[in-house]
C-alpha cells in the first residue's frame, strides 16, 4: 500500500495496514529530540570525566578518578572508627572486669541487643529462652559454668565446631550403637525420670540406678547432676534441651545427641563478643525466673 493522506489527520500514512487499520506517519516531537540531544550532550562529558566502559579485564577509569569502591570503604572505615569510639569500654580483655561494671548494661544493652539478634537470636530465641533443641540462656542452668569467661570461651570457639580449641560433648547412641541392651535403656529411662521428680515406674528403678552407675555417672555424676568440665547437662531439674519426657528421653538413649554452637572468633570482633557474652550474663541476671 503507497502512502496516502489520511482526511480525519490531515497526516500521512507510513503504507502500512493492519486489518483496516492504517499507521499514521506521525513525526517525532520536537521536544523529545531536543531531550535526547540535551542528554547525549550531557553524557559524553560524564563517560570522560568518571567510571564509563568496560572492557576485557578492567574499564575506563575518567580523568577525575573518581571510585565509589574507595569511597564505600571511607565510609566504612569512618562508621567503623565511630563505632570503635562508641564502644571502646569493651576492648578491656579482662572480661571478669567488665563483668563486674555495673554501669555497663543500663548504657550498652540496647545496642548490643541487636548484634544479639542479628547472631544468636535464629537459635535462641528473641527473648533468649530457646527453642526446642537450643538451650535457654536466661535460666541458672550452665553447661561449662555461667561464668563471664566460660561463656565467652563458648562464644569463640563453639561446641563441636571444629575449631582446634572448641569445646566438644556428645551423649552416646546406646540403642543404634548396641551399647545397651532395649531392657536396660527402657530402665534407665525411668530411673532418670525418678530423679528428676516426674512418674516413672518403681519396678524398674533397682536395675535402672545400676545401669546408670555403670554407663552415665561418669558424666552426669553420681547424683545425675552434670559436669560442669564436660558440658554434661544435669538430670534432676527441669531444664532439657532435647526434651525431659519418657518418649524424648528414651529417644536421647536411642540415638544420642551431638549438637553444635558455632564458634564466633572468626565472624566477630574480640570486643563483640565480649559485647555477647555480658548480655547473656545480665539477661540471666535480670529473669526472675532463674
Amino acid at each position: 500500500m503507497k502512502p496516502e493522506l489520511d482526511v480525519p489527520s490531515g497526516q500521512e500514512t507510513t503504507g502500512h495496514e493492519w486489518d483496516g487499520i492504517k499507521e499514521l506517519n506521525t513525526p517525532v516531537p520536537k521536544a523529545f529530540k531536543w531531550w535526547l540531544g540535551l542528554s547525549i550532550a550531557v553524557c559524553i562529558p560524564m563517560w570522560m570525566l568518571y567510571p564509563a566502559w568496560p572492557y576485557v579485564s578492567d574499564y575506563t577509569k575518567g580523568f577525575l578518578g573518581y571510585s565509589s569502591r574507595e569511597k564505600v570503604a571511607e565510609l566504612v572505615a569512618e562508621g567503623q572508627s565511630t563505632r570503635d569510639l562508641a564502644f571502646a569500654a569493651f576492648a578491656n580483655e579482662d572480661i571478669e572486669a567488665l563483668a563486674q561494671d555495673e554501669t555497663l548494661e543500663p548504657r550498652f544493652a540496647d545496642a548490643i541487643g541487636v548484634l544479639y539478634k542479628d547472631n544468636c537470636a535464629a537459635c535462641h530465641g528473641l527473648d533468649l529462652k530457646g527453642q526446642t533443641n537450643f538451650p535457654n540462656l536466661t535460666d541458672d542452668h550452665w553447661l561449662w559454668s555461667g561464668s563471664a569467661e566460660e561463656i565467652e570461651w563458648t562464644l569463640l570457639y563453639g561446641i563441636n565446631a571444629g575449631y582446634d580449641d572448641t569445646r566438644y560433648a556428645q551423649m552416646p547412641s546406646f540403642g543404634r550403637d548396641e551399647l545397651l541392651e532395649q531392657p536396660d535403656i527402657d530402665d534407665v529411662t525411668e530411673y532418670v525420670l525418678s530423679i528428676s521428680g516426674q512418674d516413672h515406674n518403681p519396678d524398674q528403678l533397682e536395675n535402672g540406678a545400676l545401669v546408670f552407675e555403670e554407663n552415665c555417672a561418669s558424666c552426669h555424676n553420681d547424683a545425675g547432676i552434670g559436669e560442669l568440665e564436660n558440658g554434661a547437662p544435669s538430670l534432676v531439674d527441669q531444664a532439657w534441651i532435647y526434651g525431659g519426657s519418657r518418649e524424648k528421653i528414651l529417644e536421647t538413649l536411642e540415638y544420642g545427641r551431638q549438637g553444635v554452637m558455632p564458634g564466633w572468633s572468626d565472624r566477630l570482633s574480640p570486643e563483640e563478643i565480649r559485647m555477647l557474652t555480658l548480655y547473656v550474663q545480665w539477661a540471666a541476671d535480670d529473669d526472675p525466673e532463674s
